[in-house]
């Protein structure tokens, strides 16, 4: 008689999947917000419920745009995770959400893929672990950067519309704060914006003045703002501060780039007696007279400290008319020295489109146009009263003689 013996089911558990969720609004409107709290709980509770899921954390940012993911912190520890292998999958609400920008999307939905990381993007239903997930995402993805450029189109109609109407747009400044359609004056900021005016004119720098402020404790502000020594000088030359608005004075060309400086390419609008004035005109234009009498002195009674050259505070920017800084370079195992605008170096784009110009360079341009050999710090001061630069690299030399002479920089195209 034969035997039968029941083996029991082998009990196989299901494989650990980590799971992420990526979630990201672009204002901080009470709307938005409610909507970003919404889409944590949401991603929350999705990953507690689902047998083999894990959760692998919730990266989120918030007020930020979409369009580039370089500013989202969130979304860059996201990918940091993943890169460190401690993500196998991330959920996601939507493509826009994610990102707007085609390029920037496929780049990092494919090195999610190569790292063996899966995106599932809900409103549109899209695995990207499949074929056909990939082509339909790069087909979304474009319908969704085609859609941030016509939002983007239609936010700058909207500026333009203010600018022509006589109203600002969101003005951001020291000493005001907009409300509606109003901008109003804040009282102990206003104090401060009044001191730096009139301690420009008595001779302190507003670098010194802004210090004061610091060493007196009255910044932060009552708003929470810091008045910061390095940009104190722009309050200077800020015509809000005599009630008028320059609008569209910068420009961004593309979406989710680089404001520049508008040289023509948009209309500028000049609205004068916008607000109620915290400095008097005649206040105003002094400091202006005073900032362009400083501009011309100031590389004839700076002259170059210890590891400086005989060229500082003599390099000008033809665009912004501000001074080229002498900055190093910094690599494995040399170094070398270079000059560049100092709107560039701020670190805010270059909106100059000012080049990087090697030392070397610039020594070699000066040589040849004065008719010397070799460098001497002493010589060419005598000589020089200040050099001018343009983006193209044409380089005009004027003498302590009042001469010029123009050259296109050595080696430059």
């Amino acid at each position: 008689m034969s035997t039968i013996i029941e083996l029991p089911a082998r009990q196989i558990k299901p494989a650990v999947v980590r799971v992420a969720a990526y979630a990201r609004v672009s204002t901080a409107s009470d709307r938005q917000l409610h909507s970003y709290a919404a889409q944590v709980s949401h991603y929350q509770q999705m990953i507690s419920s689902r047998a083999g899921w894990v959760f692998a954390g919730i990266y989120t940012d918030h007020g930020i745009t979409g369009t580039s993911t370089a500013a989202r912190e969130g979304f860059q520890r996201m990918m940091a995770a993943a890169r460190a292998g401690d993500i196998d999958l991330i959920l996601t609400k939507s493509i826009s959400r994610f990102a707007r920008n085609t390029v920037d999307l496929l780049e990092y939905v494919r090195e999610l893929k190569i790292l063996g990381v899966a995106v599932l993007f809900e409103r549109e239903n899209i695995d990207t672990s499949t074929m056909d997930g990939e082509i339909l995402l790069t087909l979304l993805a474009s319908f969704a950067q085609a859609e941030s450029e016509s939002n983007s189109q239609a936010v700058k109609w909207a500026v333009r519309k203010k600018y022509e109407e006589g109203y600002a747009h969101s003005i951001t400044a020291l000493g005001y704060q907009t409300v509606g359609r109003e901008i109003r004056i804040v009282p102990d900021e206003a104090e401060l914006v009044r001191r730096l005016f009139h301690g420009y004119l008595a001779g302190i720098s507003p670098e010194k003045i802004a210090q004061q402020f610091r060493d007196e404790g009255l910044t932060p502000t009552s708003r929470g703002l810091v008045v910061n020594p390095n940009r104190a000088r722009t309050v200077l030359d800020n015509p809000i501060y005599i009630g008028t608005i320059i609008g569209q004075k910068y420009i961004m060309p593309t979406v989710g780039g680089t404001a520049c400086l508008n040289q023509g390419e948009e209309p500028m609008y000049v609205i004068e007696e916008h607000h109620e004035p915290i400095i008097d005109r005649a206040t105003f234009d002094a400091v202006q007279a005073e900032l362009k009498r400083r501009k011309r002195a100031g590389h004839l009674t700076l002259a170059p400290s210890v590891g400086s050259s005989a060229l500082t505070h003599r390099v000008i920017c033809t665009v912004c008319g501000r001074r080229y800084h002498r900055k190093t370079k910094h690599r494995t195992n040399w170094s070398y020295k270079f000059w560049w605008c100092e709107t560039a170096t701020r670190g805010n784009g270059n909106p100059c489109k000012a080049k990087q110009i090697k030392e070397p360079q610039l020594h070699q341009t000066v040589l040849e146009t004065l008719g010397l050999e070799l460098w001497d710090d002493e010589k060419i001061l005598s000589l020089i009263d200040h050099i001018e630069i343009s983006p193209s690299l044409k380089i005009r030399v004027v003498l302590t003689t009042g001469d010029t002479m123009t050259r296109t920089l050595a080696g430059g195209k």
